[in-house]
């Protein structure tokens, strides 16, 4: 089915060098402005962090009770002033018992008052070779969001942001520092993060599953995450957030959830913007077949699903049931798991995902809304430590374009193993920026949508290691995969790296491109160089580091018309 991640049978880093949606070929190593009016929100300039109106202590006392749904709530001062954190809040019921492989149930009330102030448990997962104060507590009643929120009073209209992590069934919880939304908040926005199923427990697909819920079966973390969504629409008014501002933003696995939900007409109009870092593909590109953005059909994937009862010994749903979470996790994980019975992901179900990518854009129902794509200069199959023989870039070369593949080595010449390298890497950076260039060209052109659409290639190399997150790992190197996930929150403060001065600014603006996204459908501002919107007539994107400006989306005129006539000429449509 797909993978891009860490796999937590054999420990190979998360995101390492090289690791992206490329398989390598053989013979590779691998705040808003002072005075603003916060229901009017204004665009954020760049370096406006220090003066915003969240920083000098004007949030509300999180220990004055809010009112949601479920009960009362109080909550904590956040990392920085003037910002208010709610840990933990049930959106849904347990997954436990019948209601695991189950669509996500109503939330629990309380009486009284909740005291938010404590991440609650993470879904059940391998925690393997992560540091144990860095683990939460597993549990299968799991599905509970946090909030940040600098809002003086409910009666603002902030915009929000609610974030989907990424992984691969490993470190995937919401409460990482690195997802920390303090400066998003002190920026002006309302940002969620929230805990899903992930494993076998968000993707088991089965025939007696699909018979139990009538329409297929699968995709329970990307439900989980409409359950969310109707939980924020029902009482983020009560933190200060928009209901009719909502930016679904998610990284790696968690942007194919906003990829998907573009799609399903489950999510119509509980978000209205849709951030997808790493990122979007052209829906004929062959590396969907094989990254966390794919899908398989569902008769696939409950092939899947009774070999897996096969493997673990039972014969039905019952039997599935029955077994502990622990035991589900061990095994599921265990070095000696057959892939074939284990390989958990995205289903084309025809309820959650109801149709294919291409589908989706040839009749029209993909969801017209601002987006916010891109991805980094040192993943899917780049990075700066590649070491390649020429004689397995030939290789490559005939492989991937056959008959073309003198029209490839004439564009991207090597005649030494390190030029090889240094070319495998200039290709892979110019394929991922036409990839998405061409998405983008479909969205606008093929279903016809009117919204903008501003794509980015983010280039910026943070420093040294981050020892207080699992979910980047700690030998990367480069603008690696997840890169800029602590520049786009702007929280750099939560991390024990070296930053520089240069990768404060960046943060800075990458912090405010986002929440300008959210609070108008466009990332540009005062202060901030100019961001252009996709038009179909100009393959652009904005290289988003130091520096920052627009540059081509592919190295030359003639590598993107190679490149976009290879994509085209695909016969899947994915």
């Amino acid at each position: 089915m797909n993978s891009e991640e860490q796999d937590p049978r054999n420990g190979t880093p998360f995101a390492g060098p090289g690791i992206g949606r490329r398989r390598l070929v053989a013979g590779t190593a691998g705040v808003v402005a002072a005075g603003a009016v916060l229901a009017e929100l204004g665009t954020v300039p760049a370096a406006a962090a220090s003066r915003g109106a969240s920083r000098r202590g004007r949030g509300r006392d999180p220990r004055t009770p809010v009112r949601t749904t479920s009960g009362l709530v109080t909550g904590a001062d956040a990392a920085l002033p003037g910002v208010s954190v709610y840990k933990g809040i049930p959106y849904a019921a347990s997954t436990a018992g019948r209601n695991r492989w189950r669509a996500p149930q109503p939330a629990p009330s309380w009486k009284g008052v909740r005291a938010a102030d404590s991440w609650g448990p993470a879904c059940p997962q391998p925690v393997t070779g992560i540091p144990a104060d860095q683990v939460p507590e597993l549990s299968e009643d799991c599905l509970n969001l946090n909030i940040w929120t600098g809002a003086t009073s409910s009666k603002e209209r902030r915009p929000v942001i609610v974030w989907i992590y990424g992984g691969r069934d490993s470190a995937m919880w919401a409460s990482q520092p690195i997802y920390d939304g303090s400066g998003l908040a002190d920026k002006g926005a309302v940002v969620v993060t929230f805990n899903h199923r992930v494993g076998p427990f968000g993707g088991l697909a089965l025939p007696e599953l699909s018979a139990e819920t009538g329409h297929g079966s699968g995709n329970w973390g990307t439900q989980d995450t409409v359950a969310c969504l109707k939980w924020i629409r029902n009482n983020i008014a009560a933190f200060g957030g928009d209901p009719g501002r909502v930016t679904l933003a998610g990284w790696s696995h968690g942007s194919s959830f906003v990829n998907i939900l573009m799609i399903s007409k489950l999510a119509r109009g509980l978000f209205h913007r849709g951030a997808l870092w790493a990122g979007v593909q052209y829906t004929k590109d062959p590396s969907l077949g094989h990254v966390a953005g794919g899908y398989s059909p569902l008769a696939d994937c409950e092939a899947v699903g009774t070999a897996y009862e096969k493997y673990l010994g039972v014969s039905s749903l019952a039997g599935l049931r029955a077994i502990s979470a622990a035991e589900l996790v061990e095994k599921t994980f265990a070095a000696d798991a057959p892939a074939e019975a284990t390989d958990f992901g995205n289903v084309l179900d025809g309820y959650v995902l109801p149709t294919t990518y291409t589908g989706a854009m040839t009749s029209r129902t993909e969801t017209d809304i601002p987006v916010f794509t891109g991805n980094n200069k040192d993943e899917n199959g780049a990075s700066p430590t590649l070491t390649m023989t020429v004689a397995a870039y030939r290789e490559f070369a005939a492989e991937t374009f056959g008959d073309k593949a003198p029209a490839f080595l004439g564009l991207y010449p090597a005649s030494t193993d390190t030029e090889a390298a240094a070319q495998y890497n200039a290709y892979c950076r110019d394929e991922e920026r036409v990839s998405t260039f061409l998405w983008g060209t479909q969205f606008k052109s093929v279903a016809r949508n009117r919204s903008s659409v501003f794509t980015y290639w983010f280039t910026q190399a943070p420093p040294g290691t981050d020892t207080t997150s699992p979910i980047v790992g700690t030998g990367t190197v480069g603008a690696y995969h997840g890169a800029e996930i602590n520049y786009m929150f702007g929280n750099l403060y939560g991390t024990d790296r070296p930053w520089t001065s240069s990768d404060h600014k960046v943060a800075d603006k990458a912090s405010s491109y986002l929440v300008n996204f959210a609070a108008h459908g466009d990332p540009n501002g005062r202060g901030l160089p100019a961001w252009p919107a996709l038009r179909t007539s100009r393959a652009v994107t904005l290289e988003l580091g130091a520096p920052t400006k627009t540059i081509d989306s592919a190295d030359s005129p003639a590598k993107f018309a190679f490149l976009k006539a290879y994509l085209e000429s695909q016969t899947t449509a994915f």
